[in-house]
């Protein structure tokens, strides 16, 4: 497992990580769906520069798939990401 502080704070990837937990958080709270292209678009980052993060950020259990066999897969922030979130917002 890596520290949180390596993957949203001192990592080259640092700021991207956090955006992707921001978007996936804004779409949530607006009852929208989230996958790939999504992020990808808003950080204007090809998609698969955004995978190589998602699939970070889901191995280290801050989001999941809702749907891991679906085509396009759709993100959701896990309890870990909830609380990075309002961790990252405090500051």
């Amino acid at each position: 497992m890596i520290s949180k502080s390596i993957l949203f704070y001192w990592s080259k990837g640092a700021d991207t990580r956090r955006s992707v937990l921001f978007i996936i958080d804004e779409l949530s709270k607006l009852n929208k769906p989230c996958f790939l292209n999504i992020i990808a678009k808003k950080l204007k980052i090809t998609h698969v520069g955004i995978k190589k993060h998602v699939d970070l950020l889901i191995e280290e259990k801050y989001i999941e798939p809702i749907n891991p066999d679906g085509k396009p897969i759709y993100l959701k922030l896990s309890k870990s990401g909830q609380d990075m979130v309002k961790e990252l917002s405090e500051k």
